[in-house]
């Protein structure tokens, strides 16, 4: 039987990345927008609607992989947002939308999965930043809910292990993707490719379980950018 994967922001970017190399590599892939326009067939992945901002809309994505298969081995943390700027100039309706999609959404998708990891053990795989290692500035409210991310990861590592749930934090230097088309000054070059993120999503993803990888760092070549 195939192993089951959820990738969460998995119709774009980097996270349509590791929804197609999970697929290729043999998992059964699911990968949730929460964009209808989003929400479309990709080669050997289900794309699935799911808002991490609403109780109900992640309990239905769930409910129905839990139907299909009623159980889930790898669950992969990744979609975000980032509204960088000043922080005297960020505002409490910002503040509360990185915080609902970077935090509280993979909080909730992760203790809905529990009972579905639990049946035959799994993975989760937290996507965090080069940022909670190296601080830059105009970055305060997306630094800080990676490091919240982060840190939910670390106890999640020593809480779940029991169960033969492991987590891993892969924390990403700049990785070149369509936000960065219009940014002058940034060369692709000098940044990750979403290829490289997801072949070492799928190579923690196929990992045998008596094998615990707490974190995983990639940067390019420069370090961050």
């Amino acid at each position: 039987m195939n192993k089951i994967a959820l990738v969460i922001g998995g119709c774009r970017g980097i996270g349509r990345a590791i929804s197609l190399e999970l697929s290729n590599q043999g998992f059964y892939t699911y990968a949730t927008s929460r964009n209808p326009m989003h929400v479309k067939a990709m080669n050997g992945v289900t794309p699935i609607y799911l808002d991490l901002t609403n109780q109900e809309s992640i309990d239905n994505a769930f409910a129905e992989i839990e139907k299909n298969h009623g159980k889930l081995d790898i669950l992969v943390n990744n979609a975000g947002m980032s509204i960088p700027k000043p922080f005297e100039d960020v505002n409490a309706t910002e503040l509360e939308s990185v915080f609902r999609t970077n935090v509280f959404g993979p909080f909730l998708c992760t203790q809905r999965a529990f009972p579905m990891l639990k049946r035959g053990g799994g993975r989760i795989i937290n996507i965090t930043s080069i940022l909670t290692k190296r601080a830059l500035p105009q970055n305060s409210i997306y630094t800080a809910s990676k490091l919240a991310l982060k840190g939910f990861g670390d106890v999640l590592s020593e809480e779940w292990f029991k169960y033969k749930i492991l987590t891993t934090n892969l924390v990403l230097g700049a990785t070149y993707t369509d936000l960065w088309k219009d940014v002058h000054d940034v060369s692709p070059k000098d940044m990750l490719n979403v290829q490289d993120v997801s072949r070492a999503a799928a190579f923690i993803a196929a990992s045998p379980l008596d094998v615990r990888i707490d974190e995983m760092m990639l940067t390019p070549p420069k370090g961050i950018v």
